[in-house]
């Protein structure tokens, strides 16, 4: 029996949105990098979920 098969929420996205769909981070209306160059210059951030802020500080990182 699949241990996961009395959930009804079982597949990828199936219970939450995903943080990230094509360069766009879910919700906010901002690319990734969009939000990275505003973290970088202190600017506010919209509201993000803690994978997307990690995403984010990640990306921010890197370029």
């Amino acid at each position: 029996m699949n241990p996961r098969s009395d959930s009804p929420d079982c597949g990828v996205c199936a219970g939450d949105v995903p943080p990230l769909i094509g360069q766009i981070l879910t919700g906010t209306g901002l690319t990734l990098d969009q939000a990275a160059r505003r973290l970088a210059a202190g600017e506010q951030l919209p509201d993000l979920t803690p994978l997307q802020r990690r995403m984010v500080e990640e990306y921010a990182e890197r370029v």
